[in-house]
């Protein structure tokens, strides 16, 4: 499916995305026994707007699915749907556009709307319409979305508690953020906030683990450190096992994903646990920060032959390198969660995210300590902590970057939404936010002195 700009709505893209990669696999599992003469169901929003959704019986192509449910949405209004391009969210078996229309027999109010249909393998369609006067349907767009999921979500674990009996365990939680409680471990150098349920495994030197009651996980601020290069020709690093644990090697410089799961495996080796099988379903390059070289954020499946299946993840992956040096290290921050709660918890996860923070006087501290123990055995060992404090640093500037990033993102995805650009004048050394007729217009007339700004060029506190 082809991306645009649609005209008509702000609704954040976390919100649209997470509904378009839930309606189709969950409604797809929930309807799969459903009948031709299932109807579908009305939801009024309390906030305004209504949300249409079900099942589609007999349809086999987006295309019909998408006519039937404009269709109702023609004869509701009396008015036909002018409707923009399809787009799809990347991964998932759902399409959706959104439209404009007067509503004729209602006084004539401006509609906008949203509608979505699912065309998941092996299971029947469904769809989904919601809408709201055009004014009112930006703010009430968003809320909409998340009470379809909801809703979506609440008939997935119908079925599937129907479909295993009473001894069934719920397949996923609710689609917004659990309470938080504050809680830190270990030396105490780094706090996160913990839904009920969660458990702190491991906090260390800024570094965090924690896991969910569902064998959901969380690893931030972790480092993979002395990975020795291969390709060195006199590596003093590289070492027999000692205690059954190997050196981690890998070569610094190749694709960043495939070193991640390279490294990750070697690690889960040392630790006796079984090599996990990685998919990689996208990838981005992300700013470094000053002690980084290369830096990506990563969205995959992985299977951790742990009994849990499938799992779905989301990595920032940094990789730090000294010139002169045969060894590198690698940044790791991320999630992963089973497929079947994977959707439904995001929102808790991000919100945990967002909560960690690091101890600077506790990791100082430590700091100090192993400085002070590596002056008494020499220069070599002191240049090593010295490299670990400024990792621990790298930790929170990168985290920082990652959230900014995210920040930066979210304000493209508005002005797609809002078939907006924004564009710089080097002539007045101004920038500003422009309909993209407007931006395109300027460009035309004089490209010396316009340019329409790609993304990674928003400056933060001037474009978002």
């Amino acid at each position: 499916m082809n991306h645009l700009r649609p005209s008509s709505s702000t609704i954040p893209a976390v919100a649209l995305l997470l509904v378009l990669g839930v309606l189709g696999p969950a409604c797809g599992r929930t309807q799969a026994k459903a009948s031709s003469a299932d109807a579908l169901t009305v939801i009024d929003n309390p906030g305004g707007g209504q949300i249409v959704y079900g099942t589609l019986p007999g349809e086999s192509s987006f295309g019909g699915g998408l006519a039937t449910m404009l269709k109702s949405v023609h004869g509701h209004f009396g008015d036909r749907p002018q409707v923009g391009k399809f787009f799809q969210a990347r991964g998932s078996d759902s399409v959706a556009a959104f439209f404009t229309l007067t509503a004729k027999n209602q006084g004539g109010k401006p509609i906008a709307g949203l509608v979505i249909v699912s065309m998941p393998q092996g299971s029947q369609p469904a769809a989904a319409v919601l809408y709201d006067e055009a004014a009112r349907f930006p703010r009430s767009g968003p809320s909409m979305l998340l009470k379809l999921n909801e809703a979506w979500q609440s008939a997935a674990r119908k079925a599937a508690s129907m479909s295993r009996g009473p001894a069934a365990t719920p397949t996923a939680r609710q689609t917004t953020a659990e309470p938080l409680r504050m809680a830190t471990a270990g030396d105490r150098s780094a706090s996160i906030g913990l839904p009920p349920g969660w458990q702190l495994t491991s906090v260390i030197g800024g570094q965090l683990v924690a896991s969910g009651p569902n064998g959901e996980a969380i690893h931030l601020g972790l480092m993979y450190q002395q990975i020795q290069d291969p390709r060195a020709r006199r590596n003093p690093w590289m070492a027999s096992p000692r205690g059954g644990t190997r050196p981690l090697v890998c070569a610094y410089g190749g694709d960043l994903f495939s070193s991640y799961v390279d490294l990750t495996n070697q690690v889960r080796q040392n630790r006796h646990l079984p090599a996990a099988t990685f998919r990689l379903t996208s990838s981005q390059n992300l700013p470094p920060t000053q002690f980084e070289q290369r830096v990506i954020q990563a969205m995959y499946e992985v299977d951790l032959h742990d009994g849990k299946g499938q799992r779905k993840g989301s990595v920032r992956v940094g990789a730090m390198a000294t010139r002169g040096l045969p060894t590198w290290a690698m940044t790791v921050s991320g999630s992963n969660a089973p497929v079947a709660v994977a959707e439904a918890e995001n929102p808790t996860i991000l919100a945990m995210i967002r909560s960690y923070s690091q101890d600077a006087k506790v990791i100082a501290g430590e700091t100090k300590a192993v400085i002070d123990n590596i002056r008494a055995i020499g220069r070599a060992a002191q240049a090593r902590a010295q490299a670990q404090s400024a990792a621990n640093e790298a930790h929170n500037r990168a985290f920082d970057a990652h959230m900014d990033d995210i920040d930066r993102h979210s304000k493209s995805f508005q002005n797609y939404l809002l078939d907006r650009s924004q564009v710089q004048d080097s002539g007045l050394h101004a920038r500003g936010t422009l309909s993209n007729p407007s931006a395109d217009a300027l460009v035309r007339a004089d490209p010396n002195r316009y340019k329409i700004l790609s993304t990674q060029d928003f400056l933060k506190g001037v474009d978002y």
